[in-house]
């Protein structure tokens, strides 16, 4: 779905790369070009030349689209308000470089983006874990969006003189993680190479430090939540003409059949995704527990694929912390016994009403009817097991219904069922390690400082 930029509309992600690029080049003049001194207001930095026109510039060049105030000032604001809280906590450090993803032509774009050697900092530490611990997506390790660092070839030499001399063979992957981690750690506190997390402000910008300091480890060590709520709703809605016509957009159609499958428009479907709430007791917010809402559903909206799951803090919109690594969750859920009763692979779930039926729909039965029994989930007002089976069959209807959204329906509720079956403890234990791992916390991530 495109977002509206200057006098156009550009991607999602590309909105993602202006707006990172934005931020590092106002951090750059913040901390490096000791602009801020002249900024009391978002406004300083619009009528600052020097400092406008390069971000006038970045939407030009990635987003190609000109910019406009009427649409484009909240982002200003938004950088205002980083670089004010960046400032107070981490003051003006000899940064030499400011720089966001491995995207050469960044450098070839903002010259200001160029670094030491022919790998962008992110690209080359992306590799280093990547060929090190088996870590396939840099956000696994660190979810920075761009680097603050001092001398970055001289870090680079040093990184891997410490862990060439360092690395030992008869080490664990997890053990050589932690000192690889530990390094970067006194890189991060002593202001040679700090990774940000960006995320969008709304009236006030926080500042976090995740995985930087001892006391922040002892308070995961001590911080047990707990499983609050769960609904999965087995009610049906309408497909909607506008539905329809974003599947169509995206050339959709069921990868098993060939067939449309993408619903008849005012036929009855269920909804995408099934909600659990997890509670902090021990973090307050305003004389609240914290609460975590986790949106779990499939990773694509209009076919059959395997499920995400995606935290966001309750009370703050704009604190969507991101998604739980699915690898690691699976993970999770074999330490805590939860693969008995849940299959990770889509595919071998029912496509179909055929499929759905027999041993299969017995089975379902079972399974919904022992949570309803114990009221562990909500599953919608007036729904009994019987009106539950209906409605997923319909969905599964290949000319009516969306049979993708059936099918990611029976993997949320086998997922709850795994929930249900392992004891409270263990239910406590997961919740707590599954909040860690969307926020990256914990000793096997990487240290950054989250501005939110």
């Amino acid at each position: 779905m495109a977002v509206q930029a200057g006098d156009g509309s550009v991607s999602p992600a590309v909105m993602t790369r202006m707006q990172e690029l934005g931020s590092a080049w106002v951090f750059k003049r913040a901390i490096q070009d000791n602009a801020a001194v002249r900024w009391t207001s978002w406004e300083s930095i619009r009528n600052e030349k020097a400092t406008f026109d390069e971000i006038v510039n970045i939407w030009k060049k990635v987003g190609k689209v000109n910019w406009v105030d009427d649409v484009d000032l909240p982002w200003l604001i938004n950088f205002y308000k980083q670089q004010e809280v960046l400032l107070q906590k981490i003051g003006r450090p000899k940064f030499t470089l400011f720089t966001r993803d491995g995207k050469t032509k960044d450098a070839a774009q903002f010259p200001w983006q160029k670094g030491d050697g022919p790998k962008p900092f992110m690209e080359w530490v992306s590799d280093l874990v990547k060929k090190e611990f088996d870590i396939g997506q840099k956000d696994n390790w660190n979810p920075a969006d761009i680097w603050l660092i001092q001398d970055e070839k001289k870090w680079k030499d040093e990184i891997m003189r410490i862990w060439g001399a360092r690395k030992n063979s008869n080490q664990s992957v997890v053990s050589e993680l932690a000192r690889f981690n530990s390094l970067f750690r006194r890189l991060y506190q002593t202001r040679q190479i700090v990774g940000i997390s960006l995320k969008k402000i709304g009236n006030t910008a926080t500042y976090k430090e995740i995985n930087v300091t001892g006391k922040f480890f002892k308070k995961l060590e001590v911080t047990h939540m707990e499983l609050a709520s769960a609904k999965c709703l087995l009610g049906t809605k309408r497909i909607t003409e506008k539905q329809i016509m974003e599947a169509l957009a995206r050339g959709k159609e069921n990868p098993r059949t060939g067939l449309p499958g993408l619903g008849k428009i005012g036929a009855a479907t269920l909804s995408q995704d099934t909600v659990i709430i997890i509670e902090d007791p021990g973090l307050t917010n305003k004389g609240k527990k914290t609460t975590y809402k986790v949106q779990i559903k499939g990773n694509n909206s209009t076919g059959f694929s395997n499920l995400k799951w995606e935290p966001t803090i309750e009370g703050k919109s704009k604190a969507r912390m991101g998604k739980a690594t699915v690898a690691l969750v699976l993970d999770l859920m074999r330490v805590y016994g939860m693969m008995e009763h849940y299959e990770p692979d889509n595919s071998v779930f029912p496509d179909d009403q055929t499929d759905f039926s027999g041993k299969v729909l017995t089975e379902y039965k079972k399974i919904i009817k022992e949570m309803m029994t114990a009221r562990f989930v909500d599953f919608g007002d007036g729904i009994d097991v019987e009106t539950a089976i209906i409605n997923i069959r319909e969905t599964f209807n290949i000319y009516r219904g969306q049979p993708w959204v059936a099918s990611s329906k029976l993997q949320q509720i086998r997922f709850l069922y795994s929930l249900f079956k392992i004891t409270e403890q263990q239910r406590s234990d997961f919740c707590t390690s599954l909040i860690f791992a969307a926020g990256k916390e914990g000793k096997r991530y990487g240290p950054y400082g989250k501005i939110y």
